[in-house]
């Protein structure tokens, strides 16, 4: 690994930890506000909740024609280059634009709420829940902002302090709303609020990172936007497909699938985020990609490299997950959401096509400056899925809609791959892919055969026993199929030694592999 190339992963490694702690301790602390409030609620309730913000989600992909990924892009290129007043005014430009559109369109959808209810819901009795969670595009179009920010100034301990704020919030209000009887309306209110007080911490911290820069460049507002939009322009186009086929699932849900379907299937989504907080870190590959050049070994290297560690950990999570989606189910949210471990199954299915690179290559092709490769890529799950969720949750309710997800991801999956030989000429490793799922499913197998012998009577039991087991085989397993070997240990130690809660984290698992890796 070159010198150059290995200060770009350390650098992006020391975000991709911060995002990680970050997520991770955000999800733990949704995870238990999620199952307050889904337990107090229940399945109808919990649907209803989930409903109330389908239309201001719906807003939110409007509003940002490729504005926050040329934020972070371009601070990150500009701060690189040594060029602060540049990436100074990149970020006010985009703050401007942001608080702009975001204050139009909550304004807009407040008056509009009642005819978005009725004609898009199908549900004319939320209109008053709907003209509540309209606030919410204000706050989370900020907080979308601060997160672009924090990415492009490799800050990303600002990352991990909104999330957690945000979660920390929405934790403590939403159930204390709800027992206070304000019901549904009462987690609306609370899911707003912790955003809003994210937002504020949010800035506080900004701000003080804003004035370290210097004076911003005299470029003027829309020489800076026409260059942002330009460049991320696709990016928008493809995002704006993404939350129209999100939402239009949804609708589809709304017209063909009870109050306590779409509450189960909400469940399942929040539970993806299990597997979800293992990819959220390697999100801070978009900056490190803009770094090394087209054609060079380098980017054959990092896409390697990042490919085969997303899977190492994702891989075997989806494999688990499926496995024990009962568990996960029953654990968190009750046995009332009796449809949600089958819907879980399949919904975390598309996770395993991590190990073809799913996970990296929109921050890839981003990051290089290819965004209309991502749109096309978006533009064939779109086409794939609009039909497809329709005819199938008509006939097969939530299920139909789950396998409309698979099969337009997988052709989705196969235009990113043949972009990347076509575009970039890059070369796969299909063995080590190979290997990872292989022992992916091999570890699974105990847990099957012995599922009487691994059995305790409460779900979190169960849940912690069969969890520990399962990944015991999966490293053990590892360093003997020669899946991981001493070169991949030397850049894992290197990746953690600056950070001493990852080394503290590793170091065993990192020793114990070494260990194994001797003996055969």
């Amino acid at each position: 690994m070159s010198e150059n190339l290995s200060n770009i992963i350390e650098e992006s490694a020391r975000g991709g930890f911060f995002l990680f702690i970050g997520y991770f301790m955000s999800l733990v602390i949704l995870a238990l506000g999620s199952m307050i409030v889904g337990r107090l609620l229940g399945p109808e309730g919990f649907g209803i909740f989930s409903l109330a913000f389908v239309v201001p989600t719906l807003i939110l992909g409007f509003l940002d024609p490729g504005v926050g990924a040329a934020l972070t892009r371009y601070t990150a290129k500009y701060r690189t280059e040594k060029k602060l007043d540049f990436a100074k005014s990149i970020l006010r430009t985009g703050l401007l634009y942001k608080v702009t559109v975001s204050t139009i369109a909550t304004i807009s959808c407040i008056i509009f709420s009642d005819n978005f209810a009725t004609i898009l819901l199908n549900r004319p009795e939320l209109g008053n829940i709907v003209k509540i969670a309209s606030i919410i595009i204000f706050f989370q179009t900020i907080f979308n902002y601060l997160g672009e920010a924090f990415s492009g100034l490799d800050r990303m301990e600002g990352n991990a302090l909104i999330l957690n704020i945000e979660a920390v919030a929405k934790t403590f209000l939403s159930p204390i709303l709800i027992v206070l009887g304000l019901g549904v309306i009462g987690a609306v209110i609370g899911h707003i609020a912790s955003y809003a007080v994210a937002v504020v911490v949010g800035i506080i911290f900004f701000i003080k990172v804003y004035n370290m820069m210097g004076n911003p460049a005299e470029n003027s507002f829309l020489d800076n936007i026409k260059m942002m939009i330009s460049y991320g322009f696709p990016l928008y186009a493809a995002n704006f497909l993404n939350t129209i086929s999100s939402q239009f699932q949804i609708l589809v849900l709304a017209y063909f699938a009870s109050n306590s379907e779409i509450g189960n299937f909400y469940v399942a989504a929040r539970l993806l985020a299990l597997v979800g907080v293992l990819a959220y870190p390697f999100s801070a590959l978009f900056p490190a990609f803009s770094k090394v050049k087209i054609g060079s070994k380098e980017l054959q290297t990092l896409f390697k490299l990042s490919t085969k560690y997303t899977s190492l950990a994702i891989v075997p999570a989806t494999v688990l997950v499926m496995a024990l989606s009962k568990d996960v189910v029953y654990a968190f949210y009750g046995r009332s959401y009796t449809l949600a471990p089958e819907y879980l199954t399949l919904y975390v299915l598309t996770n395993l096509y991590a190990g073809f690179g799913a996970i990296i290559f929109g921050h890839m092709f981003n990051g290089l400056g290819y965004t209309r490769v991502s749109f096309y890529s978006t533009l064939v799950n779109f086409i794939t899925f609009i039909p497809l969720v329709y005819i199938l949750t008509s006939k097969y309710s939530v299920l139909g809609t789950l396998y409309a997800i698979i099969i337009s991801q997988t052709l989705s999956l196969a235009y990113n791959i043949w972009a990347s030989k076509k575009v970039l000429n890059l070369k796969f490793e299909t063995i080590s892919s190979a290997k990872i799922y292989l022992i992916s499913f091999i570890a699974v197998i105990p847990l099957i055969l012995f599922s009487n012998i691994l059995y305790f009577p409460y779900w979190i039991i169960n849940l912690i026993v069969r969890g520990t087991t399962y990944f015991i085989i999966y490293l053990t397993l590892l360093p003997l199929s020669k899946t991981i070997t001493e070169y991949d240990l030397e850049n894992i130690e290197t990746l953690v030694k600056r950070h001493r809660l990852f080394k503290t984290i590793m170091g065993p698992i990192i020793k114990y592999e070494r260990i194994l890796a001797k003996i055969y």
